[in-house]
C-alpha cells in the first residue's frame, strides 16, 4: 500500500538531501534570497509504523575559493503514528509580509496509507493561499486475462548496440567500485536510539573530471532499524560542499493526531479520482 503512495510520498529512506542555497554568510531562515528546502528522508519509504515525533536539523556549508563561505541551518519536522500516517514540515524559503518584514514560508505534507491519501497545503505569508490539496490513490484497473502480445525479435544491429552500451556500463560500474571504500562504523546512540553506521569514500582520480588533484566524496549513514529511519545522514563533497541531516527531539509515542489534520479556515480541494475531473471544495470549520 505504501509503494501506492509513492508518488505522493514526502520522502524515502536514504535519499540524499538537495539544497537551493544564495551566496551569503549568514543562516537563518528568512535571509533574503535564500531557499532552504530538499528531500526530507526517513518516513515515506519505511515499512515500520513505530510512532515518533521529531525535528530533523538540516546543516549546509560551502567553502568558496575566496576564503568566504557559506552557512545554511534549517529544520524539518516530522511525525508517524501507529496507522503509518507520516507527516512532514519543510521549510519553503521567506515571503515578504505586509509589515514589511521577512516571514517564513513552510509546507506540510500528510500521508495517509489506511485513507490511500496524500495532502499538502502552505503556512505562512499574507499571500499564500489558504487551500489544502487532496490526492487519492487511483484504484488499480482490472485487465483481463490476455496473453502478451509477442515481442518483436530484435535485429543484430540492436543486439550489438545493446551489447556495447552493456560493456560500456560494466567498465563504469567496475571503474567506480575500484574508487570507492565502505566501512562499517559500528552502532551509536542517538536520542535513546541505536543506529548502524556505514561510511562511504569514494575518491575520483585527478584529470578524470577536469580535477588538477584527487577529489574525496564522502556519505555517511547512520540507520536505525528498531525505528525504520536514517537518523543522520552526511554528504561531504568538495564540489557542492558538506548538508548534514540529524534527528533531532526525538520523541517515542502516539504524536498530537492535530499534527495530521489541515488548519482550521482552510478550503479542501480534492483532485480528479481516477483520471475523473470533478473535485469537491469544502471550508474547514
Amino acid at each position: 500500500m505504501r509503494a501506492e503512495l509513492h508518488c505522493f510520498a514526502v520522502a524515502a529512506i536514504g535519499c540524499a538531501m538537495v539544497f537551493g542555497v544564495s551566496a551569503g554568510a549568514q543562516s537563518g531562515p528568512c535571509v533574503t534570497g535564500a531557499v532552504m528546502g530538499g528531500i526530507s528522508y526517513g518516513i515515506g519509504g519505511s515499512q515500520k509504523s513505530e510512532p515518533f515525533s521529531a525535528t530533523v536539523k538540516l546543516s549546509f556549508e560551502q567553502k568558496l575559493a575566496d576564503g568566504n563561505a557559506i552557512h545554511r541551518v534549517g529544520v524539518t519536522r516530522q511525525a508517524r503514528d501507529s496507522a503509518g500516517r507520516t507527516m512532514t514540515e519543510r521549510q519553503q524559503g521567506c515571503v515578504l509580509g505586509a509589515d514589511g518584514q521577512m516571514h517564513e514560508r513552510r509546507s506540510v505534507s500528510v500521508n495517509d496509507p489506511v485513507a490511500r491519501t496524500s495532502m499538502n497545503w502552505q503556512v505562512g505569508g499574507d499571500d499564500q493561499p489558504k487551500v489544502v490539496h487532496v490526492f487519492h490513490t487511483p484504484d488499480r484497473p482490472v485487465r483481463p486475462a490476455t496473453q502478451p502480445a509477442a515481442r518483436p525479435q530484435p535485429t543484430p544491429e540492436e543486439l550489438e548496440r545493446q551489447q556495447k552500451m552493456m560493456e560500456v556500463a560494466k567498465v563504469q560500474q567496475a571503474k567506480q567500485r575500484s574508487e570507492t571504500r565502505t566501512e562499517d562504523l559500528g552502532v551509536r546512540d542517538f536520542n535513546g536510539v541505536s543506529a548502524h553506521g556505514r561510511r562511504t569514500t569514494r575518491t575520483i582520480p585527478a584529470g578524470e573530471e577536469g580535477n588538477d588533484q584527487p577529489l574525496v566524496v564522502i556519505d555517511e549513514t547512520w540507520r536505525s532499524n528498531e525505528l525504520g529511519l536514517v537518523m543522520m545522514a552526511i554528504n561531504d563533497d568538495p564540489r557542492r560542499g558538506r548538508t548534514v541531516n540529524e534527528y533531532e527531539e526525538l520523541n517515542r509515542g502516539e504524536p498530537d493526531p492535530s499534527l495530521f489534520a489541515p488548519p482550521a479556515g482552510y478550503t479542501v480541494e480534492e483532485q480528479p479520482r481516477n483520471g475523473v475531473v470533478g473535485g469537491v471544495l469544502q471550508m474547514l470549520p
